[in-house]
């Protein structure tokens, strides 16, 4: 189904444990492309020349985002695309894995609070929700699923929190076109869900925060809409690999306030870690 009718209602408290360090980011949401960012900052080592660019080898430390931009663009309508450079470059850009980690706060505040309110058994979960307000009688599991989704999205007009929310959106998606799904009972809140959530939250995050700061304008008159849909469902593909993995390794029932913080911070951190150095 579509996921046009979760932005409706209103915000309830936030589900995050009240020792969270995260803050939320203040950068306003525009149409500011990447480059017109880094002219008005004045940053000169954002900004390099197409000669410096070149005589950059991949084992830089730094990457700039003109790089990052044309590493993207370079692999559009190719029939093996290195989706492993595209990843590497765009996270050098951040400024390497431990800063694109840091520099996540909506997401992992969102990946935060899913493991909140989907640890434990069955009647631990419908007593969170519950606890937000959230009717269970009556009701089909879908329409349960639409109050959680407002409750989990931010709700801001920030840029980061708006790529939060768009992951969001897109996880309760495929979660209604999975097998997972059971709209008449609601037996699903299961350990499965749980890592269901956490696995897809990340990878959209991850995926979309990509999309918006390298592939921003890329639809031109040489470039196809299928070429550049076909780069994005490998790079996908690519991110939810490294993902999946590290969150069946340490993600577990029964994790404590802290233990979420630091899942979510060291998962991140994991997932940017491996895409900045798994390219060839």
């Amino acid at each position: 189904m579509g996921t046009s009718n979760l932005y409706k209602g209103p915000k309830g408290s936030s589900l995050l444990p009240v020792d969270y360090t995260g803050e939320p980011d203040e950068q306003p949401i525009d149409d500011t492309t990447v480059e017109q960012e880094e002219s008005e900052t004045g940053d000169p080592e954002e900004v390099d020349s197409p000669e410096q660019e070149e005589s950059q080898n991949e084992d830089d430390t730094r990457v700039s985002w003109t790089r990052a931009k044309r590493t993207f663009s370079k692999q559009i309508g190719k029939s093996n695309p290195n989706v492993r450079l595209i990843a590497k470059d765009y996270t050098k850009a951040l400024g390497g894995y431990k800063h694109a980690a840091k520099t996540s706060k909506p997401s992992k505040r969102v990946a935060g609070n899913i493991i909140t309110l989907f640890s434990g058994n069955f009647s631990n979960i419908r007593q969170k929700i519950e606890q937000l307000g959230i009717i269970f009688e009556g009701r089909s599991t879908q329409d349960i699923f639409n109050d959680i989704y407002i409750h989990l999205s931010t709700g801001s007009a920030s840029r980061e929190d708006a790529i939060a929310d768009r992951a969001l959106s897109q996880t309760f998606s495929e979660l209604f076109e999975s097998d997972l799904m059971n709209d008449q009972s609601l037996e699903m809140f299961t350990p499965e869900l749980l890592e269901f959530l956490v696995s897809h939250f990340v990878t959209n995050s991850i995926f979309y925060r990509l999309l918006n700061e390298v592939a921003f304008g890329e639809l031109t008159a040489d470039k196809s809409i299928a070429d550049i849909t076909a780069l994005e469902r490998d790079l996908k593909t690519f991110i939810d690999g490294v993902v999946s993995g590290r969150v069946t390794e340490h993600l577990h029932e029964g994790v404590t306030p802290h233990e979420i913080n630091k899942f979510v911070d060291d998962l991140y951190e994991d997932c940017y870690k491996v895409m900045e150095e798994l390219a060839k």
